[in-house]
């Protein structure tokens, strides 16, 4: 009887364990998995925005076309978008922050930066770095 009693036991513990290493591996997973889609989100909103900055704040004669700037907004949109749905509500207000005002800058006459839309991508990739880890370095 006890034989089987212990055979028993042991069996539980087994299965038990294969049972929590099996959720910590999903959970690992998953954390890789949010971790890459915060990452891709935040490449396209930062270079989809820097285009926009860019192209506002360029001094030149011919104007951007309406299909560049169109997409370069989609792509900003839609990257603003998974930001929302993925990232802390602090590092989704800088988001906006950044493309508010990006939005309401005008062309330079002498080509300097915009200081205030630079401050705010600054602080939004320090957030991001935060946010996705100590891996991305500085």
């Amino acid at each position: 009887m006890s034989n089987l009693l212990a055979g028993a036991i042991g069996a539980l513990l087994g299965l038990a364990g294969v049972a929590l290493g099996g959720w910590l591996q999903r959970r690992g997973e998953h954390q890789r998995w949010l971790r890459d889609q915060k990452l891709r989100a935040a490449i396209d909103f930062i270079g989809a925005t820097g285009a926009i900055y860019d192209r506002r704040r360029r001094v030149e004669a011919a104007l951007p076309t309406a299909t560049s700037q169109g997409t370069d907004w989609a792509r900003a949109q839609d990257a603003r978008s998974a930001l929302y749905l993925l990232c802390d509500e602090a590092t989704v207000e800088v988001a906006e922050a950044l493309i508010t005002r990006v939005r309401r800058l005008q062309h330079a006459t002498d080509g300097s930066p915009d200081e205030e839309a630079i401050s705010l991508l600054r602080d939004l990739v320090r957030r991001l770095r935060t946010e996705l880890g100590a891996g991305l370095g500085k």
